[in-house]
């Protein structure tokens, strides 16, 4: 690897110092939706601003343009997003050379790809950032590489002398409140309207619940569509709804009395974090991080999904009670104040050993 370069009328970081050290960071993702990944890059970035310099590279489309605090310096690319287009690689080019980062952070495979290819040329420190266990080998060739869940970090393939380090996704949840729960037992299911997130298998299922129920689904998304016409296939209007897109998921989670994960693959899930704060109750297929937070009793496969819900029904008080003991103890370890540390602690390393 190139020996980074001193940036002119800065000083180079010694990498000796703790937090004091005040450090240049890029934070970079390509993508121009909105789901949770995008909203950890929000957060993340936004905390970092308060101790560091922190800019953020954003597609020329990205929705979440605006989205984040006014410490943090946005900068947008303007070629167009394909990840093949060498204009876009140029201007990434000049855009870090200009901003000469003290650290680059990129998050997922398709940002994280791009600046592995320019960053041949310029030797900046580079930390990518896997948020699932799905495809993305481009993270088995860098140096420095985190990862979501123990799931994502096993699914790394390092080369020698790389490191790879779990950090989970983080949350700040204020006060969730005190809203009243719907009368009629409802059921939360929360994400982006993508396949991968199993809402369609979620709809069947609960098609065979034996008791009055209700099922909201809020996000918004290209499935949209389908689910809509399952809906009506499957004779649920009226109790399966689709809520669209929802800032305050704390005050839906506090309104349900189960919330459920239905997904195919995760890389959080940021659900689960959300949910040891606000929610009641939490089951989730085994995803993500869920194995490491969730017994085997609130874990489900998708095809048993209807019977466990008519068990958490059936049985209600006893299952809350085991997930509040849960939520106890391990909502501390996803606060993002302790992400935001460990990413700090990471980020100092990785410029103490940029030359080894």
């Amino acid at each position: 690897m190139k020996r980074r370069r001193q940036v002119p009328g800065r000083p180079a970081l010694s990498g000796e110092a703790g937090d004091d050290k005040r450090m240049r960071v890029v934070q970079f993702m390509a993508s121009e939706g909105y789901g949770g990944a995008e909203q950890v890059l929000i957060e993340l970035s936004n905390a970092l601003a308060e101790r560091h310099e922190v800019i953020v590279l954003l597609l020329r489309d990205a929705v979440i343009q605006g989205r984040f605090s006014p410490r943090v310096r946005q900068v947008t690319l303007r070629s167009h997003p394909t990840s093949n287009n060498p204009f876009l690689h140029i201007e990434l080019y000049s855009r870090l050379k200009t901003i000469a980062p003290d650290i680059i952070h990129t998050h997922a495979a398709k940002g994280t790809t791009l600046v592995a290819r320019v960053n041949r040329l310029l030797g900046y420190c580079h930390l990518g950032t896997k948020h699932n266990d799905r495809k993305g080998r481009i993270f088995n060739h860098l140096r420095w590489v985190s990862a979501v869940s123990e799931k994502a970090a096993a699914s790394v393939l390092p080369r020698p002398g790389a490191e790879v380090r779990v950090i989970h996704n983080g949350v700040t949840v204020e006060d969730c409140g005190s809203t009243e729960k719907d009368t009629i037992f409802t059921i939360l299911a929360v994400g982006r309207l993508d396949r991968i997130k199993g809402f369609d298998v979620l709809i069947d299922q609960v098609a065979r619940l034996p008791f009055e129920f209700r099922l909201r689904i809020v996000g918004e998304g290209p499935e949209r569509r389908h689910l809509e016409q399952q809906i009506q296939a499957r004779r649920l209007d009226g109790k399966v709804s689709l809520e669209g897109f929802h800032d305050d998921i704390p005050r839906w989670m506090k309104r349900a009395h189960l919330v459920v994960i239905s997904s195919h693959q995760e890389g959080g899930p940021k659900v689960m974090i959300e949910a040891l704060y606000c929610a009641d109750m939490l089951i989730a297929t085994p995803v993500g991080a869920v194995p490491e937070v969730l017994p085997a009793m609130l874990q489900v496969e998708q095809d048993r999904l209807a019977a466990r819900i008519t068990e958490v029904h059936a049985d209600y008080d006893r299952y809350r009670d085991i997930f509040a003991v849960i939520a106890d103890r391990r909502r501390a370890d996803f606060s993002l104040p302790l992400i935001v540390e460990q990413y700090c602690a990471y980020y100092r390393h990785i410029l103490e050993h940029r030359n080894h």
